[in-house]
């Protein structure tokens, strides 16, 4: 990571300043990301944009692209999820502040006075992820295979023997 970027800050404090900060950071300096990812090679770019809303809270705005390695849980390879996320977070600093905030706003919990910079870009990068990342269907190597309902079904010649056959016939050799 650059020096030019602080590791822990104040968002109030960079709100207050207008602060902005752009950039970009190596996808394999995001460790929680690194893990989820199949290769974690490349770049995030972002710009992240601090300020004051009409009501004096305290807001996080800018971006952040990059493209990320997941493997596809159809055909086990590789599968690129290009990223472009728009960020607008307001930071609050309890559950109950957070809960006073509208639908359209996304709250930023801050639990200590200071956020980690990383943290900050890392966190939405995480969210992006999808739940099972897959190839469209019509480019899987695994999709291009017949699936298990297109299959023609083997007609088994010989039909199977009730297993209550012999329960029936005791039961009318009864009567």
């Amino acid at each position: 990571m650059s020096k030019r970027f602080p590791d822990r800050l104040d968002p109030w404090r960079c709100a207050d300043l207008g602060k902005a900060f752009s950039g970009q950071l190596p996808l394999d300096a995001l460790l929680r990301l690194s893990a989820c990812l199949l290769k974690p090679a490349g770049v995030v770019h972002f710009e992240l944009i601090f300020s004051r809303d009409p009501q004096r809270r305290a807001i996080l705005s800018g971006w952040l692209k990059t493209a990320l390695s997941l493997q596809c849980q159809r055909c086990l390879e590789e599968v690129i999820l290009p990223i472009d996320i728009r960020l607008s977070q307001v930071f609050v600093r309890g559950l109950d502040e957070a809960g006073l905030l509208s639908e359209s706003l996304d709250p930023c919990l801050v639990e200590e006075e200071q956020v980690t910079f990383t943290d900050l870009i890392e966190d939405e990068l995480l969210l992006a992820l999808p739940q099972v990342a897959m190839h469209d269907s019509g480019i899987c190597p695994a999709s291009l295979l017949a699936s298990p309902d297109e299959m023609p079904i083997e007609s088994n010649e010989q039909e199977r023997e009730n297993p209550f056959a012999v329960l029936a016939e005791l039961k009318r050799d009864k009567h």
